[in-house]
């Protein structure tokens, strides 16, 4: 067939539209595939195990096993003056199948009603067996129909500084969170006393994190947080020690009187130390006796210096209120003093702690 001149051009024509077409679909889809295409690398997955895959996995696997165990404590309190009801928030730790559950006493001091926030979100009435002030500790009893989840209670007297230090709770009121982090202080407990100093850990507490447990690497608690740094960045635990020292009386009913001496005190300044006798400044000065007290029935004279409480030596006021504190009223302390450069023991009668607090040991 012979086509005329005007029949090629316009099939020239519609060839170059066929490919200009043709060229611009390419460029599209290359265009839209470098869209779409991701401007991140994903993750390949590795096939072999590092030594931090272990310990995240070993981590991962301890907050599994504790996490069921720990509470949340909420409480209403009395109506304030506008006559709405007062409320706070804590966090617990379940020791017991039973449903018996630690938390700290100033979290439900003053409570009214008292709720508990499980695991799986259930809320169940607590009702409060046994507390008290000194050791800041509360037991509380829940009633659950089914299994319950507890945490062991380890020895405190066994940390170190640098150990582990798991700290769960609920801070702010929100969920169950975990912090890690080392002992940085390993507290002391004291035997036949429930005196003691706070476990510091910079694993961190807040506010709603009280009555928490600290935990070590095995999942055993080792403390309850009972205070913590304002910034948060540090927590204070009282050492689950003195807690199953005392744990078993408050249970069982017993309301336990916490001795007193009857003294104000100050630190021991360089320049007092060579008046009162002292080569270095060691101990604490007795700067008033108060009348009719244990100190001044005992032979306590203002200007000695009391350098050691049943052998464990002092050395600052609040070293003597914290031992003092922990005896019992009633029990003979022993008091070795310093006076006028003599050296001097002392066997004196502890007497109960005062309700009022206008005359304070300190």
């Amino acid at each position: 067939m012979i086509f005329g001149g005007s029949t090629v051009k316009i099939a020239v024509a519609l060839l170059n539209i066929f490919l200009a077409l043709v060229a611009t679909g390419g460029h599209a889809q290359e265009t839209a595939a470098k869209a779409t295409a991701p401007i991140w690398r994903d993750a390949q997955p590795s096939a072999s195990e590092t030594v931090l895959d272990r310990f995240n996995r070993e981590l991962v696997e301890l907050a599994n096993a504790a996490r069921p165990a720990i509470v949340q404590i909420r409480v209403t309190g009395q109506e304030s003056k506008g006559g709405q009801p007062q409320g706070s928030r804590g966090s617990g730790f379940i020791i017991d199948p039973k449903g018996y559950i630690l938390t700290a006493h100033h979290v439900i001091e003053r409570a009214k009603d008292i709720e508990v926030r499980v695991s799986n979100a259930q809320r169940l009435p607590a009702h409060l067996i046994a507390a008290d002030s000194q050791i800041d500790v509360a037991l509380l009893k829940v009633q659950s129909e089914g299994e319950i989840s507890v945490l062991p209670l380890g020895d405190s007297d066994t940390l170190r500084v640098g150990d582990m230090a798991i700290v769960f709770g609920y801070p702010f009121g929100r969920e169950s969170s975990m912090n890690l982090g080392i002992i940085s202080r390993s507290g002391r407990s004291y035997v036949e006393s429930a005196s003691f100093d706070h476990i510091q850990t910079d694993a961190g507490a807040y506010a709603g994190g009280s009555g928490g447990p600290l935990l070590n690497s095995k999942g055993h608690v080792m403390g309850m947080i009972t205070m913590a740094s304002e910034r948060g960045n540090m927590g204070f635990a009282t050492p689950i020690n003195v807690i199953k020292r005392i744990l078993p009386r408050l249970a069982s009913g017993d309301r336990i009187a916490w001795g007193w001496l009857g003294v104000q005190m100050a630190d021991v300044s360089l320049a007092q130390a060579r008046t009162l006798g002292l080569t270095l400044p060691k101990g604490v000065v007795v700067s008033a006796v108060l009348p009719g007290q244990p100190a001044a029935r005992g032979g306590i004279q203002r200007q000695d210096v009391i350098l050691s409480i049943n052998d464990n030596h002092v050395d600052s006021p609040r070293d003597v209120v914290r031992m003092v504190g922990g005896i019992e009223a009633g029990r003979v302390v022993r008091l070795t003093i310093l006076r006028k450069g003599k050296t001097m023991h002392l066997s004196v009668p502890l007497g109960p702690k005062p309700i009022s607090t206008k005359d304070r040991e300190g």
